[in-house]
Protein backbone atom coordinates (compact mmCIF):
# COMPACT_ATOMS: atom_id res chain seq x y z
CA UNK A 1 0.00 0.00 0.00
CA UNK A 2 1.26 3.47 -0.87
CA UNK A 3 -0.17 6.88 -0.01
CA UNK A 4 0.83 8.91 -3.06
CA UNK A 5 -0.63 12.14 -1.65
CA UNK A 6 -3.11 12.81 1.19
CA UNK A 7 -6.46 11.27 0.24
CA UNK A 8 -5.09 9.20 -2.66
CA UNK A 9 -3.79 5.69 -1.97
CA UNK A 10 -2.62 2.81 -4.14
CA UNK A 11 -3.76 -0.39 -2.44
CA UNK A 12 -1.54 -2.57 -4.63
CA UNK A 13 -0.38 -3.01 -8.22
CA UNK A 14 -1.97 -6.22 -9.54
CA UNK A 15 -1.47 -8.87 -12.18
CA UNK A 16 1.13 -9.38 -14.86
CA UNK A 17 0.67 -5.81 -16.08
CA UNK A 18 1.04 -4.36 -12.55
CA UNK A 19 -2.03 -2.14 -12.71
CA UNK A 20 -2.96 -0.28 -9.54
CA UNK A 21 -6.18 -0.30 -7.57
CA UNK A 22 -6.71 3.15 -6.04
CA UNK A 23 -8.73 4.64 -3.20
CA UNK A 24 -9.67 8.32 -3.23
CA UNK A 25 -11.06 9.54 0.09
CA UNK A 26 -12.30 12.64 1.88
CA UNK A 27 -14.70 13.30 4.74
CA UNK A 28 -15.64 9.66 5.31
CA UNK A 29 -16.43 8.96 1.65
CA UNK A 30 -14.33 7.08 -0.90
CA UNK A 31 -14.07 6.15 -4.55
CA UNK A 32 -12.41 3.06 -5.96
CA UNK A 33 -10.48 3.62 -9.18
CA UNK A 34 -9.57 0.62 -11.36
CA UNK A 35 -10.71 -2.99 -10.96
CA UNK A 36 -7.66 -4.79 -12.29
CA UNK A 37 -6.96 -8.29 -13.47
CA UNK A 38 -5.08 -10.34 -10.90
CA UNK A 39 -2.71 -13.27 -10.71
CA UNK A 40 -3.97 -16.51 -9.11
CA UNK A 41 -1.86 -16.10 -5.98
CA UNK A 42 -2.88 -12.49 -5.24
CA UNK A 43 -5.30 -11.45 -2.52
CA UNK A 44 -8.33 -10.09 -4.40
CA UNK A 45 -8.44 -6.29 -4.74
CA UNK A 46 -12.18 -6.12 -4.00
CA UNK A 47 -11.55 -7.75 -0.61
CA UNK A 48 -8.57 -5.50 0.07
CA UNK A 49 -10.67 -2.44 -0.83
CA UNK A 50 -13.53 -3.59 1.40
CA UNK A 51 -11.13 -4.15 4.31
CA UNK A 52 -9.49 -0.75 3.77
CA UNK A 53 -12.85 1.03 3.75
CA UNK A 54 -14.19 -0.87 6.75
CA UNK A 55 -11.13 -0.22 8.91
CA UNK A 56 -11.27 3.49 8.10
CA UNK A 57 -15.07 3.76 8.36
CA UNK A 58 -15.38 4.92 4.76
CA UNK A 59 -18.54 4.85 2.71
CA UNK A 60 -17.52 3.73 -0.79
CA UNK A 61 -19.60 6.17 -2.79
CA UNK A 62 -18.22 5.65 -6.31
CA UNK A 63 -16.35 3.08 -8.39
CA UNK A 64 -14.57 4.27 -11.53
CA UNK A 65 -12.44 2.97 -14.41
CA UNK A 66 -9.88 4.89 -16.42
CA UNK A 67 -10.75 2.84 -19.54
CA UNK A 68 -12.03 -0.51 -20.69
CA UNK A 69 -8.87 -2.56 -21.23
CA UNK A 70 -8.61 -5.91 -19.49
CA UNK A 71 -5.82 -5.01 -17.07
CA UNK A 72 -7.94 -2.13 -15.73
CA UNK A 73 -11.46 -3.57 -15.70
CA UNK A 74 -11.42 -7.37 -15.59
CA UNK A 75 -12.64 -7.74 -11.97
CA UNK A 76 -15.45 -5.18 -12.23
CA UNK A 77 -18.16 -7.85 -11.67
CA UNK A 78 -16.43 -8.96 -8.46
CA UNK A 79 -16.30 -5.36 -7.23
CA UNK A 80 -19.94 -4.91 -8.23
CA UNK A 81 -20.87 -7.90 -6.09
CA UNK A 82 -18.69 -6.76 -3.15
CA UNK A 83 -20.04 -3.17 -3.21
CA UNK A 84 -23.74 -3.40 -4.08
CA UNK A 85 -24.56 0.07 -2.69
CA UNK A 86 -21.77 1.84 -4.59
CA UNK A 87 -22.46 4.04 -7.62
CA UNK A 88 -20.47 2.63 -10.55
CA UNK A 89 -19.90 5.55 -12.95
CA UNK A 90 -18.65 5.46 -16.56
CA UNK A 91 -18.80 7.31 -19.85
CA UNK A 92 -21.31 5.79 -22.27
CA UNK A 93 -18.47 4.84 -24.63
CA UNK A 94 -17.65 2.04 -22.18
CA UNK A 95 -20.90 0.12 -22.78
CA UNK A 96 -20.60 0.69 -26.53
CA UNK A 97 -17.09 -0.81 -26.68
CA UNK A 98 -17.04 -4.39 -27.97
CA UNK A 99 -13.74 -5.26 -26.33
CA UNK A 100 -14.97 -4.15 -22.91
CA UNK A 101 -18.28 -6.01 -23.31
CA UNK A 102 -16.44 -9.18 -24.33
CA UNK A 103 -14.25 -8.93 -21.21
CA UNK A 104 -17.34 -8.64 -19.05
CA UNK A 105 -19.10 -11.54 -20.81
CA UNK A 106 -16.16 -13.85 -20.10
CA UNK A 107 -16.19 -13.14 -16.36
CA UNK A 108 -18.02 -15.90 -14.47
CA UNK A 109 -18.91 -13.46 -11.66
CA UNK A 110 -21.18 -11.55 -14.03
CA UNK A 111 -24.78 -12.87 -14.02
CA UNK A 112 -24.90 -13.25 -17.78
CA UNK A 113 -28.60 -14.03 -18.26
CA UNK A 114 -29.67 -11.16 -16.02
CA UNK A 115 -27.29 -8.87 -17.88
CA UNK A 116 -28.63 -9.85 -21.29
CA UNK A 117 -32.23 -9.45 -20.09
CA UNK A 118 -31.52 -6.02 -18.62
CA UNK A 119 -32.10 -7.03 -15.00
CA UNK A 120 -28.40 -6.50 -14.21
CA UNK A 121 -26.48 -3.34 -15.05
CA UNK A 122 -22.72 -3.04 -15.06
CA UNK A 123 -22.90 0.69 -14.31
CA UNK A 124 -25.38 2.76 -12.33
CA UNK A 125 -24.49 6.09 -13.92
CA UNK A 126 -23.53 6.70 -17.55
CA UNK A 127 -22.66 10.16 -18.80
CA UNK A 128 -22.56 11.34 -22.41
CA UNK A 129 -20.80 14.67 -22.42
CA UNK A 130 -17.17 15.59 -21.80
CA UNK A 131 -17.56 16.02 -18.03
CA UNK A 132 -19.12 14.31 -15.02
CA UNK A 133 -18.81 15.82 -11.55
CA UNK A 134 -19.48 14.52 -8.06
CA UNK A 135 -18.13 14.99 -4.55
CA UNK A 136 -16.32 13.01 -1.89
CA UNK A 137 -16.87 14.44 1.57
CA UNK A 138 -17.85 17.71 -0.05
CA UNK A 139 -14.67 17.88 -2.17
CA UNK A 140 -14.98 17.93 -5.97
CA UNK A 141 -14.41 14.82 -8.03
CA UNK A 142 -14.41 15.21 -11.83
CA UNK A 143 -14.24 12.78 -14.75
CA UNK A 144 -13.28 14.04 -18.22
CA UNK A 145 -13.93 11.96 -21.32
CA UNK A 146 -10.75 12.21 -23.39
CA UNK A 147 -9.95 9.28 -25.75
CA UNK A 148 -6.21 9.14 -26.43
CA UNK A 149 -5.09 5.58 -25.57
CA UNK A 150 -8.53 4.06 -26.20
CA UNK A 151 -11.97 5.33 -27.15
CA UNK A 152 -13.15 4.65 -23.60
CA UNK A 153 -10.52 6.85 -21.89
CA UNK A 154 -11.42 9.14 -19.03
CA UNK A 155 -9.24 11.33 -16.80
CA UNK A 156 -10.06 11.46 -13.09
CA UNK A 157 -9.50 14.66 -11.11
CA UNK A 158 -9.31 14.77 -7.33
CA UNK A 159 -7.38 16.95 -4.88
CA UNK A 160 -5.24 18.54 -7.59
CA UNK A 161 -4.26 15.18 -9.09
CA UNK A 162 -5.22 13.74 -12.45
CA UNK A 163 -5.22 9.96 -12.91
CA UNK A 164 -4.35 9.66 -16.58
CA UNK A 165 -5.08 6.01 -17.34
CA UNK A 166 -2.60 4.73 -19.92
CA UNK A 167 -1.96 8.09 -21.56
CA UNK A 168 1.63 8.59 -22.70
CA UNK A 169 2.57 12.16 -21.81
CA UNK A 170 5.02 14.47 -23.52
CA UNK A 171 6.19 13.60 -27.04
CA UNK A 172 6.28 9.84 -26.39
CA UNK A 173 4.60 7.59 -28.94
CA UNK A 174 1.52 5.80 -27.57
CA UNK A 175 1.78 2.07 -27.03
CA UNK A 176 -1.03 1.39 -29.50
CA UNK A 177 -2.76 2.96 -32.49
CA UNK A 178 -6.37 2.38 -31.44
CA UNK A 179 -7.18 6.09 -31.49
CA UNK A 180 -6.64 8.17 -34.62
CA UNK A 181 -3.91 10.83 -34.24
CA UNK A 182 -6.29 13.74 -34.79
CA UNK A 183 -8.62 12.32 -32.13
CA UNK A 184 -5.71 12.07 -29.69
CA UNK A 185 -4.97 15.76 -30.18
CA UNK A 186 -8.65 16.63 -29.82
CA UNK A 187 -8.75 14.69 -26.54
CA UNK A 188 -5.78 16.62 -25.16
CA UNK A 189 -7.33 19.91 -26.21
CA UNK A 190 -10.66 18.91 -24.65
CA UNK A 191 -9.01 17.96 -21.37
CA UNK A 192 -7.13 21.26 -21.29
CA UNK A 193 -10.30 23.23 -22.03
CA UNK A 194 -12.38 21.46 -19.39
CA UNK A 195 -9.73 21.92 -16.71
CA UNK A 196 -9.48 25.60 -17.63
CA UNK A 197 -13.25 26.10 -17.57
CA UNK A 198 -13.45 24.41 -14.17
CA UNK A 199 -10.74 26.72 -12.87
CA UNK A 200 -9.10 23.59 -11.53
CA UNK A 201 -5.42 23.53 -10.57
CA UNK A 202 -3.89 20.24 -11.72
CA UNK A 203 -0.39 19.90 -10.29
CA UNK A 204 -0.01 16.11 -10.10
CA UNK A 205 -0.27 13.51 -12.87
CA UNK A 206 -0.53 9.83 -11.95
CA UNK A 207 -0.63 6.92 -14.40
CA UNK A 208 -3.34 4.37 -13.61
CA UNK A 209 -0.66 1.69 -13.26
CA UNK A 210 0.93 3.74 -10.51
CA UNK A 211 4.37 3.52 -12.07
CA UNK A 212 4.57 7.16 -13.18
CA UNK A 213 3.82 9.65 -10.41
CA UNK A 214 4.54 13.26 -11.36
CA UNK A 215 4.38 16.02 -8.74
CA UNK A 216 4.63 19.82 -9.15
CA UNK A 217 3.64 19.52 -12.80
CA UNK A 218 2.94 22.40 -15.18
CA UNK A 219 -0.25 20.83 -16.51
CA UNK A 220 -0.77 23.13 -19.47
CA UNK A 221 2.85 22.81 -20.60
CA UNK A 222 2.62 19.02 -20.38
CA UNK A 223 -0.59 18.98 -22.43
CA UNK A 224 1.00 21.24 -25.04
CA UNK A 225 4.02 18.93 -25.30
CA UNK A 226 1.72 15.91 -25.67
CA UNK A 227 -0.04 17.21 -28.80
CA UNK A 228 2.02 15.11 -31.18
CA UNK A 229 0.30 13.40 -34.11
CA UNK A 230 1.77 9.91 -33.63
Amino acid sequence: MKVVTPGITILKRYGKYANACWILEAGGEAAIVEMPMISPDEHPPWLRAESYARRRHLHVKYALLSHGHVDHCKTLPQFRRQFPETNFVAHRSMVEDRQFLAIMARNSALPFEDWVSGRYRIFDTLFDGPLWSGTLGGEPLHIIYAPKHSYTDVLILFRGAMITGDWFLGDLRDCNALVRPNHKIEAIQRATQVVSELGYHVHMLFSAHGDSLFYDVDFYAMMERSQVAH
